[in-house]
């Protein structure tokens, strides 16, 4: 490079290097701010963002803190020990043959001093009822023909029990109709059809439309529902599972859509619903406003945590103000007198932590014409988006330290959503629309008997014998 010569070349050589310079300073503090955002998406886990555990490089703690645990069963915990029952189905003595001395033992009647119990399952067989329908003639000549039983349809078919089995092992077990024949087949050595499971399948469906209705009418009359949805492949287009559960009833369905067009259709309970909804912060559930809103905690608290990581006091104090309220309304301790006081400092956390951000911000902005001349809204950054969010919706991340019966968290919903995610992992997708519906409600049907505690294969088995004509249990 050639020195230059005069005062003017010096200062036009002075000036294209602060230009460069000054570009070059802009190029690396947007390059850091790509590397900070690209380092926080590689950061992410189960704990800091709504990414599920299954996909951490190792466990993270859980969302909530737990108090620590003894080992050993805990207080009040209800065991399930396998017991001694009073009614064997077979009973073997145990004698000894001979004594020392010679004698024989065997016909000797004894004490009994100790009893032994084994549970086993016995050699699987399907139990063959053959009806013999008989033609019988009466004294004046006419022959009667015996009728059939109303459940039996053709020479030879499966009952209402296998019926039941495939129906459990396919959307329960998570079993697609292949390795539903399979295993049926290692059992039972019959080769069982997939299209005969489909069927089965089909029928179930079909006798269950009135129970599904009267679950959604019971839980329109619920103090508390949850509410959540879940992408679902079906084919290859994107579908939405959604789901309306509490602690008893659940209900699914399937739609297109996963906001306003899905919750305002025939299928959904919440355009009518009037008491508390919980949810998560998805826009959609604010705009109906005919209920009560109260929202997942948990997805607030890993939201924060990801910007504790990224070294922000004002997330780490509102975390502990969360937990804080979580540890006294766990005990009792919180009423609605002095909730108005805990209010007003969330607001006051919430108001000072926006300044701070918006300072960093403007900090961060270049005053440059390009960047001014960009449309569309200035990007407020994760941390200010948040804030925004809680403090928009203070009253319903606050509900459950002002109302006992409103839930911290919607795991309800999240639990009874999961499933699904299994199903597709195992099968891979849904063929058809209307398989996706029968897994619905078919899936509803048998987490509401797991609910209340009824036997899910009893229940199943009814509905494949009584079809329309079925009543549940929990609809009394």
């Amino acid at each position: 490079m050639e020195l230059p010569r005069t005062i003017e070349e010096c200062h036009a050589l002075i000036t294209q290097l602060l230009s460069i310079t000054l570009h070059q300073s802009k190029q690396i503090e947007s390059l850091t701010l790509r590397i900070k955002e690209l380092e926080s998406r590689l950061n992410q886990n189960s704990k800091n963002s709504s990414q599920p555990p299954s996909r951490d490089i190792k466990s993270q703690k859980p969302g909530i803190p737990k108090e620590p645990k003894t080992l050993g069963g805990q207080m009040k915990h209800q065991g399930n020990t396998l017991r001694q029952v009073e009614n064997p189905d077979d009973i073997i003595r145990l004698t000894t043959d001979n004594c020392s001395c010679g004698l024989a033992l065997d016909k000797l009647q004894g004490s009994v001093v100790q009893v032994y119990q084994e549970f086993d399952l016995p050699t699987p067989k399907l139990h063959v009822t053959e009806y013999r329908r008989l033609e019988q003639q009466c004294s004046c000549g006419l022959k009667h023909l015996a009728p059939l039983p109303t459940h039996i349809q053709a020479p030879v078919q499966y009952g209402s029990g296998v019926r039941a089995l495939t129906v459990l092992l396919n959307n329960s077990c998570q079993l697609s109709y292949e390795k539903t024949s399979t295993l049926f087949h290692d059992l039972f050595g019959y080769d069982l059809n997939e299209s005969t499971a489909l069927s089965n399948n089909k029928l179930v469906y079909e006798s269950l439309e009135n129970t599904e209705s009267s679950i959604k009418a019971q839980l329109l009359a619920s103090e508390v529902v949850h509410f959540d949805e879940t992408g679902l492949r079906v084919s290859d287009k994107r579908l939405w599972l959604h789901v309306a559960s509490n602690k008893l009833l659940t209900y699914l369905f399937v739609s297109a859509h996963r906001g306003k067009k899905a919750q305002e259709g025939s299928h959904s309970i919440l355009a009518k619903f009037k008491h508390w909804a919980v949810h998560d912060c998805y826009e959609t559930y604010f705009g109906f406003t005919q209920c009560s809103h109260a929202i997942c905690n948990p997805h607030i608290l890993r939201e924060l945590e990801a910007q504790v990581q990224e070294g922000k006091d004002w997330a780490k104090q509102m975390q502990n103000f969360i937990f804080e309220l979580y540890k006294k309304t766990s005990k009792g301790a919180i009423i609605v007198e002095n909730i108005g006081l805990e209010k007003e400092k969330w607001l006051k956390q919430c108001t000072e932590a926006i300044k701070f951000e918006e300072l960093i911000l403007k900090n961060k902005q270049s005053p440059d014409i390009e960047s001014s001349k960009k449309r569309g809204r200035k990007k407020r950054g994760k941390g200010l988006s948040l804030l925004d969010r809680v403090l928009k919706h203070s009253n319903a991340l606050l509900a459950f330290a002002q109302y006992d019966f409103v839930p911290f968290s919607n795991n309800q919903a999240e639990r009874d959503i999961r499933p699904v995610k299994t199903k597709q992992k195992v099968a891979g997708c849904f063929r058809t629309i209307d398989g996706a519906n029968r897994y619905a409600r078919i899936q509803g049907f048998i987490s509401t008997c797991r609910k209340q505690n009824f036997n899910v294969f009893k229940e199943l088995r009814a509905v494949c014998t009584e079809h329309i004509l079925y009543k549940a249990p929990f609809e009394c």
